[in-house]
């Protein structure tokens, strides 16, 4: 009876040690930023309201290393942040906050330029594939809550390094991906010119919000800092035509709009998980008084 009586004890008590163990996880697990980085730790702001073809930014970064510019065509394309280090964040997220055609509210904008309309259509984020660090994964979330169409994403990239490579798109969501082309400094977004890389998800209702893609290159190890660049005109990052769209940011109609991203922030990395000092101190005392327990229980048996 003693000796059925100390393994139970011993049973619950290991399996109440191990549970609190794992959940001595929990908090550093629950303070992970959701996928698309909205902790805004490094911003970079690009403007991009005046005409011609110059840029300037204003960049603050955690790690700061030299600049780097690649020849384009005759042209200077750079990403307009320091450069940083893979392994200091997770992905990049461009924010899609200018307009390159369409309607905002009562104002019409077409053009060359994109223009800072003062809303927030979404963000457009690129981050290393979980399941293939040679690749990447473009996500694009919109503004409302699945009121929106992604008709085409308009992506740059570094041409000193890729030129005219064939990259392979494939689908890393529910809605799949209706096709893809590469033409070095000719993607066309609306009325605006100088992309690098165009893809189109397939129609499949009134909203795909949420359509992720995933890029990889052969002989390559892509990563996102890759895509850090600005177009031939070194004005915008990336760009979205937007359908389903009604006149403003997170209204359904009929309009559709193409927008770009100007600006961008690097998301850090997700925290270290490791024990809460007061769970720790927990699970110390617990398993002292679980061994005090257990002896005894032994010297009991062994008195009887």
């Amino acid at each position: 009876m003693y000796k059925l009586w100390g393994k139970i004890v011993f049973g619950i008590s290991t399996a109440s040690l191990v549970g609190l163990y794992c959940l001595s996880f929990m908090p550093s697990a629950l303070a992970k930023g959701n996928g698309n980085g909205n902790s805004q730790n490094n911003t970079t702001t690009s403007s991009n309201n005046g005409g011609g073809n110059s840029n300037q930014n204003s960049n603050t970064s955690t790690t700061t290393s030299s600049t780097t510019t690649s020849s384009n065509s005759g042209s200077t394309q750079s990403p307009s942040s320091t450069s940083t280090a893979s392994s200091d964040f997770s992905s990049i997220v461009f924010n899609l906050d200018c307009v390159i055609s369409g309607t905002v509210g009562n104002n019409s904008y077409s053009g060359s330029n994109c223009t800072n309309a003062g809303v927030s259509f979404g963000t457009l984020t690129i981050k290393q594939n979980p399941f293939d660090s040679t690749k990447v994964d473009v996500a694009i979330d919109l503004a409302g809550d699945n009121v929106h169409k992604i008709l085409d994403v308009s992506l740059n990239y570094d041409d000193s390094k890729f030129q005219n490579n064939a990259f392979e798109v494939s689908s890393s969501s529910p809605y799949d991906v209706k096709s893809s082309n590469v033409a070095e400094n000719s993607i066309k977004a609306g009325p605006y010119s100088g992309l690098d890389l165009k893809i189109s998800p397939k129609a499949t209702g009134p909203s795909n919000d949420g359509f992720t893609a995933t890029i990889s290159l052969d002989a390559f190890d892509l990563n996102p800092e890759d895509f850090n660049f600005q177009d031939q005109l070194n004005k915008i990052f990336a760009a979205v035509h937007i359908g389903n769209y009604g006149n403003d940011p997170g209204v359904s109609g009929g309009n559709s709009i193409w927008v770009g991203a100007s600006s961008y922030y690097k998301a850090p990395p997700p925290p270290v998980k490791v024990p809460e000092p007061g769970v720790t101190g927990a699970l110390g005392l617990f398993a002292v008084t679980t061994l005090g327990l257990m002896k005894k229980n032994k010297q009991f048996r062994h008195q009887n």
